[in-house]
């Protein structure tokens, strides 16, 4: 499976977005060579950590997950053509209370935040739809919740390949 975290943040949360980078390297070299069925070998973990000013939000909220079976798009700028295939996109978000708790905490409690946003996001692996049929939707939790609590913290932030 190809997994991958796509990053969304504002100048003060990036200054935690290499722990965000080295935990989606970290997570994208455990996944790799994992196979979980032929529906689902693709997944888009968006993470969005934007304090947005006031009326500004509603670009920032949560979206729905988006189960894609094949679409090729074209880049209007480039002529490039990107094909998404039998993909999984997902997001998780520091809401604006956690923000601050997000930003100004250590990188270790920081990672702990999004860890526990990543573990509950595999609820949303239930509204993928019913063509979906060859997906180990329980095997990749598991895989997903022993990797996230038998990591070491520390070897995350500093992980480099």
């Amino acid at each position: 499976m190809h997994f991958s975290i796509a990053l969304t943040m504002d100048t003060r949360a990036g200054g935690k977005s290499h722990i965000l980078t080295n935990l989606s390297t970290y997570m994208k070299a455990f996944f790799k060579d994992r196979d979980y069925g032929d529906d689902l070998l693709n997944y888009t973990l968006g993470f969005t950590s934007v304090l947005a000013p006031e009326g500004f939000g509603h670009f920032f909220e949560k979206k729905k997950p988006l189960y894609v079976s094949d679409r090729t798009t074209k880049n209007r700028f480039t002529g490039e053509q990107h094909r998404m295939y039998r993909l999984f996109i997902d997001n998780i978000v520091i809401e604006p209370d956690e923000y601050e708790d997000f930003v100004s905490g250590t990188d270790l409690h920081s990672l702990e935040i999004v860890k526990a946003k990543i573990l509950e996001s595999l609820f949303n692996f239930d509204r993928l739809p019913k063509k979906v049929k060859d997906f180990d939707k329980e095997k990749f939790r598991i895989d997903m919740v022993n990797l996230l609590a038998q990591t070491d913290d520390e070897h995350i932030i500093f992980y480099q390949p």
